[in-house]
């Protein structure tokens, strides 16, 4: 999971879920605790632009291959 945007100007990102910072362009990997609504805000000199992402973990396994 990452959140990133681009832009000309490159933008300024925030993103945030249940109200915490999510770092931006950093890679991270994905846990149940992961899934929820991430706001994120990228802003540049020409503006701002406004995202609500929601993500849904799914999580398999299968005996064998590495579960139980």
């Amino acid at each position: 999971l990452r959140c990133w945007a681009r832009g000309n100007p490159p933008p300024h990102l925030e993103c945030t879920k249940d109200g915490e910072t999510f770092p931006a362009g950093v890679p991270h990997r994905v846990t149940r605790a992961d899934a929820g609504t991430y706001h994120c805000q990228a802003t540049n000199p020409l503006g701002t632009a406004v995202q609500n992402v929601t993500v849904w973990v799914h999580c398999e396994w299968r005996r064998g291959a590495g579960g139980l």
